[in-house]
């Protein structure tokens, strides 16, 4: 009822704003598809506790929300690495006329101060370090993360890209293959199920523009329902923590896979 109406209001000129948890949109998904996006209607969807949501339970770990929505046309998918990214994102939102979604995890941002927040642009990813040995692609609250491996990484003498997505849908393609054909090395960090999500559209862009001779590697939630439990812990359980992550990239290395 909830998207029917926010449909209704957009076809009378409204730009109505949709805030639910991410499993919510579970049971929504077929009027996101029938209501909102075939007549392409520019509904602002905000996708709360997207992601693992600790102590809310192992029904509403949001990580089913990336891959679901990447399979509906006409549709923008965001999400920002802290508080001031998901405000440009809104604004940014309001500038487009087709459907947006926006993604964002509970608990608030993280400790990290970036040094910079570039204006969004649609499709066009944000580079936040540069290296010419491996190139890390994050997007949402592991974009944090992606920095902070990339800073473990840099003992071990690995330098880093580090792009913040921004948008899976649509990707910036230009930037990511770019990186990628200097390092020929790739891996991808999110906090939603690796099918559908980023590192399957990053595995997606590498076929098409027949890049060859890449390694790659995905680090997100496999093909599972995750248990209840601490964020952290849950993370960790996962290999999702900076620690775990590094580690897994220097064991590939001295294995010559990365």
């Amino acid at each position: 009822m909830l998207f029917g109406m926010a449909a209704g209001m957009a076809k009378k000129g409204y730009k109505p704003v949709v805030s639910i948890y991410s499993s919510f949109y579970q049971r929504a998904f077929d009027q996101v598809i029938h209501d909102i996006c075939i007549q392409n209607l520019p509904v602002v969807m905000c996708v709360d506790r997207a992601g693992i949501v600790g102590n809310d339970g192992e029904t509403h770990q949001g990580i089913f929300d990336m891959a679901f929505f990447s399979l509906i046309p006409n549709i923008t998918i965001m999400a920002p690495k802290n508080f001031e990214e998901l405000e440009k994102m809104l604004e940014f939102a309001f500038t487009l006329k087709t459907p947006v979604v926006i993604r964002y995890p509970r608990g608030g941002q993280g400790s990290y101060e970036f040094e910079k927040t570039e204006e969004i642009k649609l499709g066009r990813a944000e580079i936040l370090e540069e290296g010419d040995d491996l190139t890390i692609v994050a997007i949402g609250k592991m974009v944090e993360r992606a920095v902070e491996v990339s800073e473990l990484l840099k003992q071990y003498d690995i330098k880093c890209d580090v792009i913040n997505a921004r948008f899976l849908k649509p990707l910036d393609s230009y930037t990511i293959e770019r990186s990628i054909r200097k390092t020929k090395n790739v891996i991808t960090i999110e906090d939603g199920i690796l099918h559908g999500g980023l590192g399957t559209s990053v595995l997606e862009l590498i076929n098409e523009c027949k890049i060859s001779g890449v390694r790659m590697k995905a680090y997100g939630y496999d093909d599972t329902f995750v248990q209840h439990g601490k964020v952290e812990e849950l993370e960790a359980l996962n290999g999702l923590d900076a620690k775990s992550i590094a580690l897994s990239i220097q064991i590939l290395q001295q294995m010559s896979e990365i």
